[in-house]
């Protein structure tokens, strides 16, 4: 890893990424692995990602690099700074010169902390897929150290991250899909073993079976599967709708006749 202002390229193998917040599961790896990388080409001596859903920024960021870390929390505690902007824009910023007052104005207090870094200069790609931004590339470097292809080779890398991105994001979405219908039908299964039981305890039609669960759910303020599923795994004397003993049996039998 380079030393801070130095304008060395890194050798060998990548350093491990200073940081990475991962609230959305997956997007951890695509990212830390973009960061690394980008610490291979000449000038860049640190990077870092922040990502977004198109209406607000993530707390998840990846680092790498001295001061990677630092520089890009500040962003996401600050609201401000060139990864934040691009993450609202979209707009690729190449070879900002963090010296020139223009900039410090623009981030009054992320400038003065990446100078002080040792950085003179940020280039910032967006991670782009299908016209959906995903977040941004913050490459921390001297100014004009950074040439055209090399910022060329992070656009391709940042669109092949963003397509991680977003195959990781749908397969969340499809899982959690599936979780959901899963829970539904277990709810749904349960609730129908509960009905058959007590169709059969109570000697109940399935309508009534079935609205008497809801009425004792509603009245005791718990869960309708809750119920059901004392219903049918509880003892089958106690619990919500208890099997009636024989003597009460037969009064129910009786005042049935006399109401006939």
């Amino acid at each position: 890893m380079s030393e801070t202002g130095s304008d060395s390229a890194p050798s060998g193998n990548p350093p491990e990424s200073d940081a990475v917040r991962d609230p959305l599961n997956g997007s951890a790896a695509p990212i830390r692995r973009l960061a690394e990388y980008c610490l291979h080409l000449p000038g860049v001596q640190a990077s870092g990602i922040l990502l977004t859903d198109g209406r607000h920024l993530h707390q998840q960021y990846a680092a790498a690099g001295p001061a990677a870390d630092r520089l890009e929390q500040l962003q996401v505690d600050l609201a401000e700074g060139p990864c934040r902007d691009v993450c609202r824009t979209g707009t690729l910023l190449a070879d900002v010169p963090l010296t020139h007052p223009q900039y410090r104005t623009r981030w009054p207090h992320f400038t003065p902390q990446a100078l002080a870094e040792g950085f003179t200069a940020t280039t910032v790609v967006p991670l782009r897929h299908h016209g959906r931004l995903l977040g941004a590339l913050n490459l921390f470097h001297q100014h004009r150290r950074l040439e055209a292809a090399y910022i060329g080779a992070c656009q391709v890398l940042a669109e092949t991250t963003a397509w991680a991105l977003a195959r990781e994001q749908e397969l969340t979405r499809a899982r959690t899909h599936n979780a959901q219908l899963q829970t539904a039908l277990d709810s749904r299964v349960i609730i129908e073993q509960a009905k058959g039981v007590l169709t059969e305890r109570l000697r109940l039609p399935p309508h009534e079976a079935f609205a008497r669960l809801r009425i004792y759910a509603r009245a005791h303020q718990q869960k309708l599967t809750a119920v059901a599923h004392r219903v049918v795994h509880g003892p089958a004397d106690r619990g919500p709708f208890p099997r009636p003993t024989a003597r009460s049996a037969e009064q129910e039998d009786e005042g049935h006749t006399t109401r006939g």
